[in-house]
């Protein structure tokens, strides 16, 4: 079956973040004809070799898609896969599934991991231990999960904070006796008013995304809840945004009289590479196989290379050709599906 047959086949199927069965199933049956043993974790993330011995390169997509690509409408011509402009097509990340299920037929000494949720801020692999991986030599780690033209590395990703702050006011009814209440969402707002949005510097971004305090507008509400994500190539920036945004809302919550509840998650950390990376050598050494030119960039979102960099591994991410992801005009041209497959191949060799 070639990479465009495989492409088709995943994009029928609908895998949303912590539901990917459907496409694990897909995975597991098709590795295990080409004959590969697997593992699984608890959380449902997927391990394929044939031969333990000897070092090993590790290549990685992630099995989930955005909301927006389940019941993805893909439309195809001679050069681009597409949709009608309703769904997006989730090429991120099943083109790169499709291009590794291809190879994997073909190169058996090599790892193939699949991991889940990896669109909900890295879960899935988030919860990978480092006895997973055991007892492979894993030379490099290479995560096939960026836009981008195929033969470019992604250099440098930031971390990612997330924190939720709880206002917990005091209900009473809005026209009777207002003074009795205390408006969480007042109390909210002013948090947010006062906190630092958008892009901070040239390293470090915050957001908030969620502000959520249902109710009447007869009855002074008592809830509000406010979640943002601070992004940061700095650990220090990412700390001290994240610090300024909790206190900033325990002052708007001490200044209204609500109770202030704050959680903060570090759901990963950032890197950076150096130009003498092993990983990023040996990929722009196998750019020059398929007759590309190498070329890096950075980036301002994370991916599984984030996590699997904290467990040790010398992992990059790599771009393989589809554009304006997550969006109804997602689309990868076809050639860049086939130059990914060789592309593949060569980081193998």
């Amino acid at each position: 079956m070639n990479v465009f047959e495989h492409f088709r086949n995943l994009v029928s199927i609908p895998s949303p973040s912590w539901k990917e069965d459907g496409i694990s199933s897909y995975i597991i049956g098709r590795m295990t004809e080409f004959g590969y043993f697997f593992r699984d974790d608890d959380e449902g993330n997927l391990l394929f070799w044939k031969n333990p011995e000897g070092s090993k390169v590790m290549m990685v997509c992630h099995m989930d898609t955005v909301e927006r690509a389940v019941e993805a409408h893909m439309l195809e011509d001679e050069e681009y896969f597409f949709t009608d402009g309703h769904t997006a097509l989730g090429a991120d990340d099943k083109a790169g599934i499709a291009a590794v299920l291809t190879v994997a037929e073909k190169y058996p000494d090599a790892l193939f991991l699949f991991t889940r949720a990896e669109e909900l801020g890295l879960q899935g692999s988030g919860k990978i231990e480092k006895k997973f991986f055991l007892p492979f030599d894993i030379e490099a780690a290479y995560i096939l999960d960026a836009a981008g033209d195929v033969g470019t590395a992604i250099i440098s990703a930031p971390g990612k904070n997330r924190i939720e702050i709880t206002m917990l006011g005091r209900t009473a009814h809005a026209g009777f006796s207002p003074e009795k209440g205390i408006n969480a969402i007042k109390a909210a707002a002013m948090a947010v008013a006062s906190s630092p949005t958008g892009r901070i510097d040239e390293e470090t971004t915050c957001n908030v995304g969620s502000f959520m305090a249902p109710g009447s507008t007869n009855i002074v509400p008592d809830k509000a809840t406010v979640i943002y994500e601070v992004r940061s190539l700095s650990d220090e920036k990412r700390k001290n945004v994240s610090e300024t945004i909790i206190a900033n809302a325990r002052k708007a919550a001490e200044k209204t009289g609500a109770e202030c509840k704050t959680e903060l998650i570090e759901m990963y950390t950032p890197y950076i590479l150096e130009e003498s990376d092993r990983a990023l050598v040996r990929a722009m050494e196998a750019t020059e196989t398929i007759g590309r030119d190498g070329k890096t960039k950075p980036t301002s979102g994370g991916s599984d290379a984030n996590n699997l960099r904290r467990l040790g591994l010398d992992a990059i991410t790599l771009c393989i050709g589809y554009e304006n992801a997550h969006s109804v005009n997602e689309r990868i041209r076809k050639s860049e599906m086939e130059a990914l497959v060789s592309y593949i191949s060569a980081l193998i060799d």
